[in-house]
């Protein structure tokens, strides 16, 4: 039996879905400045549109955008020039983004307790770059930290939430900035009592004891980088397990306190994880390798914006535009991820595993359709495409899977052990003296 023509129209959809997130009354809190073609409302449905749709040229994406929100929202007055809407755009961005990021911080936030992992509200962070158009604008301005001939870029660093796959918190810059520094800005943001996991090129002294005094709990890959102490004699140690990472800079502080945990695994090279749970019952070493393997969660991330939404290689030819170009392409896979992983969720299926290709599809989808002004079909609307937007499609693989070897893709080196070492006579006394001070005060 054939279905019924839902009642409404794939333009209701489209509406009824994005102002689910952010409706009308979001944006009456933007002022205007006079100009009333590009107003933030309309700034960010274009915006959306925009990134959602197929890798073309930024004036062509936003001719379609524009001829898609004349047919959805009739009476909007829209401006042809597409200069004077980039520019709008990234005039607008600073007082748009606190509130933009924040209510999408509060929608994820809504599903904490529900999508804990082991029992752990978990964050992972990781930087990526994304290329730039090689003009003399953004190479004064963006800069290059890849090889000599690499374009200008833009580095982003997110943290995504674990349990849900859903993004948290981002930092964006030019393409030598330190993903160090965006994590530090970001680091008011976290919850409470969250568990960070970060690869080797996030351990420093400073983010453990940050962490640790905020009453937040990590999981961190180290390797050869890091230069950690045994025998101290500051804490009751354990055996093989109890490190310690006191620099030289910093030895007027005390040291931070760290349970090792090194993971063998057949044909690779040991692992090892420092963190600030020594509670085995809580998180034994097993739990941690399960944990810790879950960052590839973010490497999907990065893959979905860069290949499935054909954002690598940014199309601005201006620093400013480029930075503000990346900024959108973050809020719309943001909202999309929301939207997916809402219909997931009321699906009955795991949000993590939401299809970033089958998300894409089904946008792209509705846009066509709404701008044929085409009647819904119950079994096609927009929520019920978004719900099956899984990677899982319940079949079985027969056989193990077999990577693919890329002969240009770069092959990173994992990290090598870290510099473990027994703490010096005069290391101890230090610490011992250092404790006898701060013993009174405490």
């Amino acid at each position: 039996m054939a279905w019924k023509p839902w009642d409404g129209s794939y333009r209701r959809e489209m509406i009824d879905a994005i102002q689910g997130v952010f409706p009308a009354q979001f944006f009456s809190r933007f002022t205007a400045h006079g100009n009333t073609d590009w107003t933030a409302q309309r700034v960010f449905w274009m915006s959306l549109v925009m990134s959602w749709q197929s890798n073309t040229k930024l004036t062509e994406q936003f001719e379609t955008a524009r001829d898609l929100l004349k047919q959805v929202f009739p009476r909007w007055s829209l401006g042809t020039s597409s200069a004077w809407f980039f520019e709008r755009r990234w005039r607008l961005w600073d007082e748009m983004e606190p509130e933009l990021v924040g209510r999408l911080q509060r929608a994820v936030s809504r599903h904490f307790e529900d999508w804990r992992v082991q029992g752990w509200l978990l964050f992972d962070v990781d930087g990526s770059r994304f290329e730039t158009p090689r003009t003399t604008a953004n190479e004064a301005r963006l800069g290059c930290a890849g090889k000599e001939s690499t374009a200008p870029q833009v580095f982003q660093t997110t943290i995504l939430h674990i349990g849900t796959g859903l993004t948290w918190d981002y930092r964006l810059g030019p393409g030598t900035d330190s993903e160090r520094r965006h994590l530090d800005a970001m680091l008011p943001s976290l919850p409470e009592r969250s568990m960070l996991t970060a690869d080797a090129g996030f351990i420093s002294f400073h983010l453990c004891r940050w962490l640790i005094e905020q009453g937040h709990f990590f999981l961190l890959r180290v390797g050869g980088n890091a230069r950690l102490l045994r025998e101290l004699g500051w804490d009751v140690e354990v055996a093989g397990q109890t490190v310690y990472l006191w620099p030289q800079k910093t030895r007027d502080v005390p040291p931070v306190v760290l349970r090792l945990i090194e993971i063998h695994k057949e044909q690779h090279q040991p692992m090892f994880l420092v963190t600030n749970v020594f509670d085995e019952g809580l998180l034994s070493d097993r739990a941690a390798a399960e944990v810790y393997a879950l960052r590839w969660g973010l490497e999907l991330y990065y893959r979905s914006t860069k290949q499935t939404l054909g954002h690598a290689r940014l199309r601005s030819r201006t620093s400013v535009a480029s930075l503000s170009e990346q900024h959108w392409h973050v809020i719309a896979l943001w909202v999309l991820q929301l939207l997916t992983v809402g219909e997931l969720i009321a699906a009955g299926a795991q949000p993590a595993s939401w299809s970033a290709a089958k998300a894409r599809d089904a946008a792209r989808k509705l846009f066509r359709r709404a701008l044929a002004d085409a009647s819904c079909r119950r079994g096609e609307c927009f929520r019920a495409e978004l719900a099956k937007a899984t990677v899982f499609d319940g079949s079985r693989r027969s056989g193990p899977k077999q990577p693919r070897k890329h002969p240009r893709k770069k092959q990173e080196t994992p990290p090598g052990p870290p510099q473990i070492r027994s703490a010096t006579e005069k290391e101890r006394q230090q610490a011992q003296r250092l404790r006898n001070t701060i013993s009174p005060i405490l």
